[in-house]
């Protein structure tokens, strides 16, 4: 069985690509785990609209994983929490939102390019957005999901 890491914020590089996108690089052994946290309850051979995750409990190594890079990318980018109209606003407020953002393992970014290393090959180590239940969603309250 595969060792759970623990991220902390300081574990979190928060950049940007050349086309200003936000990125949360974390270690591989965390990206790894939180892509295949991303795909559990999605069919793979569904195509089409969007899908959702299934839900991770509140308490549970992908909630909190999550929350860690949010308050990281939060640190980071300050004004990020100060917006409402963003993903990281709503958290900042009301305890759950979203990162409309990517969350990649170091094997997979370039910092120097600020771009993919070896575009294609690190599917496993990368997850597209993140989202946070707020409290108003009550027994959901804490979870974690993905969409696509």
């Amino acid at each position: 069985m595969a060792r759970t890491p623990v991220l902390s914020t300081s574990d979190v590089t928060v950049t940007t690509d050349n086309a200003g996108r936000l990125y949360a690089v974390i270690p591989d052994d965390a990206a790894r785990q939180l892509n295949a946290a991303s795909r559990e309850g999605i069919d793979p051979n569904a195509r089409g609209a969007y899908f959702q995750s299934a839900r991770h409990p509140a308490d549970s190594w992908t909630a909190t994983t999550v929350r860690t890079i949010f308050e990281a990318v939060l640190t980071a980018r300050p004004e990020m929490g100060q917006d409402l109209s963003s993903g990281l606003g709503l958290y900042r407020t009301y305890d759950g939102g979203n990162f409309r953002g990517f969350i990649v393992g170091e094997s997979a970014w370039d910092s120097v390019t600020r771009w993919w290393r070896e575009c294609g090959q690190h599917d496993d180590l990368i997850t597209h957005g993140a989202t946070i239940a707020s409290r108003g969603y009550g027994s959901r309250a804490g979870t974690c999901t993905f969409g696509d």
